[in-house]
């Protein structure tokens, strides 16, 4: 049953209409599960990536590589410590 769940989810994902939908591009960077997330919404669809683990001076390294190859995208960090 859960399989066909996620199908059906996947199909209307993939069928989903974009057009109207607002331009968001983020980079979202959570201290306290040292992780970062880059994704992108808009009228061409979404794309999204994370990378999670390690220490806080890689996740800061990543986050500034991040920010300098897509400075247009709005920076987020979440520090919940």
């Amino acid at each position: 049953m859960s399989r066909l769940h996620r199908e059906l989810l996947k199909q209307q994902l993939m069928n989903y209409d974009y057009s109207n939908t607002p331009v968001d591009k983020s980079i979202l960077v959570e201290l306290d599960y040292k992780q970062i997330t880059v994704s992108t919404e808009g009228p061409e669809g979404f794309t999204h990536w994370r990378s999670s683990g390690g220490e806080l001076g890689k996740l800061i390294e990543m986050m500034n590589t991040q920010v300098s190859r897509h400075p247009e995208y709005d920076l987020i960090i979440v520090d919940t410590i």
